[in-house]
């Protein structure tokens, strides 16, 4: 599908919904990733204890069945992750994203998501941190970003 060599070559992605999950899954693959896709934050620590440098981007959602997004970025946190963390979720408080970004967020991404949302999180440089999702009066589906920033 793409020749693109991704600039993250090992991906943790934790959403509870499973089109998401292979959606991320077959896409990364296919651009050259590792991918691990998980349903519960607590397979996601599991993963991330046995390989703690074995991730180079967490794709983690703001509601997990067992915890949410903001609990599972501080116990990542707390075990001394340094990879990139893109969070994903239908919406998202000015609160809520104030949070993420304080716990090293380097992407929110306002789900549903496409493939131009996913190559954008593996490009190397100036990160995007938030991505919003708007539909247009016929329905379709754009997305731009509301600004960008430099690495954490």
């Amino acid at each position: 599908m793409n020749s693109m060599k991704a600039f993250f070559q090992r991906v943790l992605c934790a959403d509870n919904n499973p089109y998401f999950r292979h959606f991320v899954g077959w896409f990364l693959t296919d651009v050259g990733c590792e991918v691990a896709a998980v349903a519960t934050a607590s397979e996601a620590l599991s993963l991330i204890r046995q390989r703690p440098d074995g991730y180079d981007l967490l794709i983690v959602a703001d509601w997990l069945p067992d915890m949410d997004g903001l609990q599972l970025l501080q116990t990542v946190n707390s075990m001394g992750y340094a990879g990139r963390i893109v969070i994903t979720a239908p919406h998202l408080s000015l609160e809520q994203r104030a949070a993420y970004e304080s716990l090293r967020a380097s992407s929110i991404l306002i789900t549903p998501i496409g493939y131009s949302e996913l190559m954008r999180i593996l490009e190397p440089g100036p990160r995007v941190r938030s991505a919003e999702h708007q539909i247009n009066e016929k329905g379709a589906t754009s997305s731009h970003s509301s600004r960008d920033c430099s690495a954490p």
